[in-house]
């Protein structure tokens, strides 16, 4: 099994960013806002997998890629 570090998450801000023909900032501003979007969803399973994820920190967008990556089941 593939495991992804913050430094896959690092590259891959870098390729959405290239992608969409934003800043790697711009990048990390709207994942940040879906971090917390995602964090305050009303749905409590969701509310539960955030916190089995991620505890009560709120993860920097690298933190979240890698840990959420990581823990995806196809």
């Amino acid at each position: 099994m593939v495991r992804y570090t913050k430094r896959d998450s690092k590259k891959i801000l870098k390729q959405v960013a290239r992608l969409r023909g934003i800043s790697v900032s711009e990048v990390r501003e709207e994942l940040e806002i879906a971090i917390e979007e995602a964090r305050n969803n009303p749905d409590p399973d969701a509310q539960a997998e955030f916190h089995r994820l991620f505890g009560n920190k709120t993860p920097t967008p690298e933190e979240f890629l890698c840990i959420a990556t990581n823990n995806f089941r196809p």
